[in-house]
């Protein structure tokens, strides 16, 4: 092995690049200290790709790091049943109820065992269940009710159950969001999505398939898709992803694996970031939908006609009402 090696842990710290708390530093593989020499990787690899190689790196065939297996912890299943209620107070759930039926909704509450979390009035969890129905761990995310857009001002509203549990030393191991679906369904079709939110709408727009999803770009991998390796498996990645994912598809599949990543996505003249579900919004649903105001665009827009300075204010400082959603001006 290697005298460096890029840090394993999650720990990040500030790129020179950047400036975003993105950057994995080097370690000495005998010390297990940090390289100060600036040497490093940075995570932000859609934009800034910056990597500093160490100085004199070599092999070390003398030093065997010792490998130390701890086994993966698990939440209590419990968790299911007590976050299992309050979809009224749940955004995403609301606003999937714009665009499909109570029913059509209910279904995929129950396939993904979604929940309901308080630590963000209206977020959602995303629990990540193995194929023994195990909880690896449970995602909150906070959406904008109107648009299904994740709420990321003033910050990135995610966060994970187990880290809310404050539980000592766990031991986390993600799997694939859906995993379970393989004991509970009779498809053979699995189709992977990088976002939890793409891969339940997903479901209702093309049901013959077991829709999962990594949960974020860097998850397409195999840690992750060994339990899925004898299934037949289709990646939809997002716009400006498709040649990683289908380079790491190209490589698993000459270790046994069945992966067929799609270019639908990319082919598509959409923003980078776009993924499948927008597409599918875009093309499938005509259905005009009512726009409904907030009191806050109400009565923004009535002080807007006596002062059309305020719209203008609002647009320049991105500003929110109190439940972190934008305000629209009513034509």
């Amino acid at each position: 092995m290697y005298k460096y090696s890029l840090d394993k842990s999650s720990k990040k710290f500030i790129c020179p690049n950047c400036s975003k708390k993105k950057f994995v530093k080097y370690v000495d593989n005998e010390s297990n200290a940090y390289l100060e020499d600036g040497s490093g990787r940075c995570d932000n690899d859609s934009s800034c790709k910056h990597h500093q190689y160490p100085n004199k790196n070599c092999v070390i065939s003398e030093f065997i790091k010792p490998i130390i297996t701890r086994q993966a912890s698990t939440l209590q299943s419990d968790l299911l049943v007590l976050c299992g209620r309050n979809f009224n107070e749940n955004n995403l759930v609301q606003f999937l109820k714009i665009y499909f039926s109570e029913e059509e909704v209910q279904s995929v509450i129950l396939q993904y065992r979604l929940g309901t979390s308080k630590h963000w009035l209206g977020s959602t969890i995303f629990w990540q269940i193995n194929p023994h129905n195990k909880i690896m761990t449970g995602k909150v995310m906070l959406f904008n009710i109107k648009t299904g857009k994740r709420i990321k001002t003033p910050f990135n509203h995610i966060h994970w159950v187990h880290s809310l549990l404050k539980l000592n030393d766990y031991v986390l191991q993600q799997c694939l969001f859906g995993l379970h679906l393989i004991n509970e369904s009779t498809k053979n079709k699995i189709a992977i999505v990088e976002s939890e939110k793409t891969a339940l709408i997903m479901s209702l727009f093309l049901p013959d398939y077991i829709w999962m999803a990594t949960g974020s770009k860097s998850n397409f991998k195999k840690e992750l898709l060994e339990p899925i390796k004898n299934f037949k498996i289709i990646v939809y990645p997002d716009k400006s992803e498709y040649n990683d994912w289908n380079k790491k598809a190209t490589q698993l599949n000459k270790e046994g694996y069945q992966i067929r990543c799609s270019d639908y996505v990319e082919k598509k003249d959409v923003p980078e970031g776009t993924d499948l579900a927008d597409i599918y919004f875009e093309s499938k649903t005509s259905e005009i939908v009512e726009i409904k105001y907030t009191k806050t665009e109400i009565e923004v827009n009535r002080l807007a006609k006596i002062n059309p300075a305020i719209i203008n204010l609002i647009r320049t400082f991105d500003l929110l009402d109190v439940d972190h959603n934008g305000i629209r001006n009513i034509d």
